[in-house]
């Protein structure tokens, strides 16, 4: 069939304009994809190539983003520490409550590493392939986390509200090795919600640092 011709008195619908992409959200695309191969597979085990396929660009183009695949990995575990320390600030509002600031403390870190569970992985797992340099940049950002932390114990120990014996260096690393290896178990299919999980394990970490109650 022959198609009308559009006359004076037709309003032709506009065509779509297709704006081009910007490089900041391509390059988000190619982190976000990258961060899912590297919590599947493993960043040794995964190709630049199978990045590229997932984004839907040639291998080559790749590199108008990035030069390496470190730089990828290295994106992912700055903007998750990034954001977990911007986003872990309730504590801050809890004033004469040293314990309740240590709760508040775990709880935010805990949610925030299962809301960003892609991200959490990746930095846990494969921070070691990270180089030195890269490395010890994210240490010396993540010293000031750990402190704000270790603060918060000893003002605990000094209102005499933990047990005997807690000491904020080690109380700093047996609650992180318990919050930052929740990722490994958590089942987002499972029949336990994520916040469910954040309230109980919470309870478990602050439980170990807790004086005993009273005969």
């Amino acid at each position: 069939m022959k198609k009308r011709q559009a006359d004076n008195g037709d309003q032709a619908a506009p065509a779509a304009v297709k704006r081009p992409q910007r490089r900041f959200d391509r390059t988000e695309l190619i982190i976000d994809a990258a961060a899912e191969i590297f919590r599947r597979k493993g960043y040794d085990a995964t190709s630049l190539q199978e990045i590229a396929d997932e984004v839907g660009i040639l291998k080559g183009s790749m590199y108008h983003y990035i030069e390496t695949k470190e730089d990828l990995l290295f994106a992912i575990i700055q903007r998750n520490h990034e954001r977990i320390i911007t986003e872990n600030q309730a504590w801050r509002e809890v004033e004469n409550d040293p314990v309740g600031a240590i709760r508040a403390f775990i709880v935010g870190h805990m949610r925030n590493s299962l809301e960003h569970r892609t991200d959490s992985v990746v930095f846990v797992r494969d921070f070691r392939a990270l180089s030195e340099e890269r490395a010890a940049e994210i240490v010396h950002t993540q010293h000031d986390y750990d402190q704000d932390f270790r603060r918060l114990v000893q003002e605990a120990v000094d209102a005499g509200a933990l047990r005997e014996g807690v000491t904020p260096t080690f109380a700093a690393r047996s609650v992180f090795g318990m919050a930052n290896w929740i990722h490994y178990w958590y089942d987002p299919e499972g029949a336990m919600p994520a916040e469910e999980i954040v309230r109980e394990l919470s309870g478990y970490a602050l439980a170990s640092l807790l004086a005993p109650l009273p005969d």
